[in-house]
């Protein structure tokens, strides 16, 4: 199947790929009595013509080649490119949707979307996707990994993405390739990244048809709320509560920092609201390399002793 390659046969047929077997049979034979040689004697045009529309027959004719053909037909498309006109996907009014437990808000249909004068056959890019997701404070200061669980298009399984079986229109995905499906990914965030910021993954979007490349995930980065710290840029501050007698008499205090514990020493005299600086405790700077501070603020209680 050598010119499988480069041939459109369901154009070659005047069909799509969503046409059954029967009405393709039905297709050849008009073709076929209409370029026949014998109808055509000494016309090396309709000769040519009759081989060709007998080599495209024989391909969609037979369920297994043309599972083949579409395969084929689809992983050597070229150029891909988006409709003009693309859905905002997943966005509220805000502009970013969230998912939670796999719950999805705003999800569009994107077939719904394209233009009509949009080839059916050409490679479209998927679509970009947009969430938010929700991040601990350490985390977010110090960079690490989190599972994330969202919805998008894939490929069908049931038709491979070719948007047939058996010949017919794939009764799962209704001819359009591509379903919904919950995946679940484990995104990097980077250490030090700033709150609101957004990560841009590239091909976790929606899946591409015709051999389209998919979309990109965009996540904005929402920092939770955490009981005991608070991020001021690169510093992490942190309210601590000693007892009147270590505020007057000063010394050694352990205290939780946000992925170990460290002792500092209290001074004399302390007072409420004063602060204590310890160096490269806090949320790192330039992607890891530095730190900033954890700033311990005194809070004083008579009931410590």
């Amino acid at each position: 199947m050598a010119q499988a390659t480069t041939r459109n046969y369901y154009k070659i047929l005047g069909v799509t790929q969503k046409t059954n077997k029967a009405d393709i049979k039905k297709k050849y034979r008009e073709l076929a009595k209409q370029y026949h040689p014998d109808t055509n004697s000494g016309s090396k045009a309709a000769e040519d013509k009759f081989k060709i529309i007998s080599e495209a027959y024989e391909i969609l004719s037979n369920a297994k080649k043309r599972k083949a053909y579409d395969r084929e037909r689809a992983s050597r498309k070229r150029s891909p490119r988006r409709p003009k006109s693309q859905p905002n996907w997943n966005a509220p009014p805000g502009g970013f949707g969230r998912e939670t437990g796999g719950n999805r808000q705003g999800f569009e249909e994107p077939f719904a979307q394209e233009p009509e004068s949009i080839d059916p056959d050409m490679p479209t890019s998927g679509f970009d996707l947009q969430f938010m997701a929700d991040v601990p404070l350490p985390i977010v200061a110090l960079g690490g990994t989190i599972p994330y669980t969202y919805e998008k298009y894939v490929h069908c399984e049931e038709c491979e993405g070719t948007g047939t079986s058996g010949g017919d229109e794939c009764p799962e995905c209704q001819g359009k390739q591509l379903i919904v499906r919950s995946v679940t990914l484990d995104v990097k965030i980077p250490p030090g990244v700033a709150d609101q910021h957004t990560l841009a993954i590239l091909k976790e979007g929606g899946a591409g048809r015709n051999g389209g490349p998919p979309g990109v995930l965009f996540l904005k980065i929402c920092t939770q709320p955490h009981p005991k710290f608070k991020r001021v840029k690169n510093d992490i501050i942190q309210e601590v509560t000693i007892s009147s007698k270590l505020a007057e008499e000063g010394g050694p205090l352990e205290v939780e920092t946000l992925n170990a514990t460290t002792t500092i020493q209290v001074e004399e005299a302390t007072l409420v609201g004063e602060e204590l600086r310890v160096p490269g405790e806090g949320a790192a700077i330039s992607w890891g390399k530095k730190r900033g501070d954890l700033i311990i603020k005194f809070n004083i209680s008579e009931l410590f002793y």
